[in-house]
């Protein structure tokens, strides 16, 4: 058995129970303190760092009579991130307590100072729902991978918590909702940069009855920002071009395509905000405004990915004809201005091969006059 303290995400009792996959008794926790130490924010990073310092006391949680397997439910979960435990001597309301707690191994840059209620706020929600899927891991891959996959699982379950808080209706007359259908089970059948969930499922049908138990699986992706870029006083838009895997994985001859501005929204963003980003990124352009012309399900019988997609005003002046593209993502982008005229031919002679693409410029057309007025 062993005593941990934690000063970080895993004093939220919700988040450690997640880990250990099992409740913690009261009684097997108090609140505890480390002398000399301070902890922050790595900067950039979700994950925290904890430094000696001699005016500072780091709050914190300790957990008696671990178990060997809470042990190594908690290396999986923190070892990916250079942690190692330490022993150390925390202060309880009972006194001193020896204990161990998890130290980074290697030098990273000082953020913020961490408050733990001002994290429950904003990130709580969601790391236990990362939680959820990373832990699913655990006994399949090394702590080093699931680091390496967890930007991707904390996007999807950004995405997750997006939808959930989506309660519009698609339309005045739809009857039914989440409360009609019924998960006899679910699992992660696939979980890397994407995951695949297979479910075993029941929902309503339009007689009143429930439907036979379904075998069904779903591709989870993220939510995505999407801008088509329009100079409305020089009536273009400007157009990426890049390889896409997903025409290569369908056997098309020509897995290059034309398309918007698109990408995922980090943790933290807006929808907004995302699309600003990317298209600074990959078109290098900073948009004067940014309005919004649909947010869309692409394919909702066989994805979770969710488009919220815009049309951006900017200066296409001398623009076009450029490599960019993030490094660290391997990206490798070249841009394109197309006039209103040449946007339209590509849409209807049907080489245009890519919904946003095609949603966004009928969207154009139809308000086109309308912005051209006011540029």
């Amino acid at each position: 058995m062993e005593n941990l303290f934690f000063y970080g995400a895993l004093a939220h009792i919700p988040l450690l129970e997640t880990v250990l996959d099992r409740a913690v008794p009261d009684g097997q926790t108090m609140p505890a303190v480390l002398p000399d130490h301070a902890v922050f924010q790595v900067r950039g990073a979700m994950h925290l760092l904890i430094v000696p310092d001699d005016n500072s006391m780091a709050k914190g949680l300790l957990v008696k009579e671990l178990t060997k397997d809470d042990l190594e439910r908690l290396d999986f979960y923190e070892g990916g991130f250079d942690y190692v435990l330490r022993t150390i001597q925390v202060q309880t309301g009972n006194g001193p307590e020896m204990a161990q707690a998890y130290f980074p191994t290697t030098s990273q840059r000082r953020g913020s100072p961490w408050n733990l209620y001002e994290w429950q706020i904003k990130w709580a929600d969601l790391s236990v729902l990362a939680a959820q899927e990373a832990m699913q891991l655990f006994g399949q891959i090394t702590a080093d991978e699931l680091a390496r996959r967890f930007p991707a699982i904390r996007r999807r379950a950004a995405s997750y918590l997006r939808g959930q808080a989506d309660t519009r209706k698609p339309a005045a007359w739809s009857l039914r909702s989440r409360d009609d259908v019924l998960v006899k089970d679910s699992r992660m059948a696939y979980s890397n940069f994407y995951a695949m969930r297979e479910y075993d499922i029941r929902f309503r049908q339009f007689d009143g009855q429930m439907s036979d138990v379904l075998d069904r699986a779903s591709f989870i992706g993220f939510d995505v920002a999407i801008v088509l870029p329009y100079d409305p006083v020089l009536d273009r838009v400007l157009l990426v071009e890049q390889f896409r895997l997903g025409p290569f994985a369908r056997g098309a001859q020509y897995p290059w395509v034309l398309e918007p501005v698109a990408g995922h929204i980090d943790l933290g963003e807006t929808p907004e905000q995302a699309a600003r980003r990317e298209t600074v990124e990959e078109a290098g352009l900073t948009l004067s405004e940014l309005i919004p012309i649909a947010q869309t399900y692409p394919s909702p019988g066989a994805s979770s990915e969710y488009y919220h997609i815009y049309l951006g005003i900017c200066d296409l002046a001398g623009q076009g004809g450029t490599n960019r593209g993030e490094v660290e993502e391997n990206e490798d982008i070249h841009s394109h201005i197309l006039s209103f005229d040449d946007l339209m031919q590509f849409v209807d002679s049907g080489e245009a091969n890519i919904l946003p693409l095609v949603f966004a410029a009928n969207w154009l057309a139809r308000n086109r006059d309308r912005l051209r007025s006011g540029a």
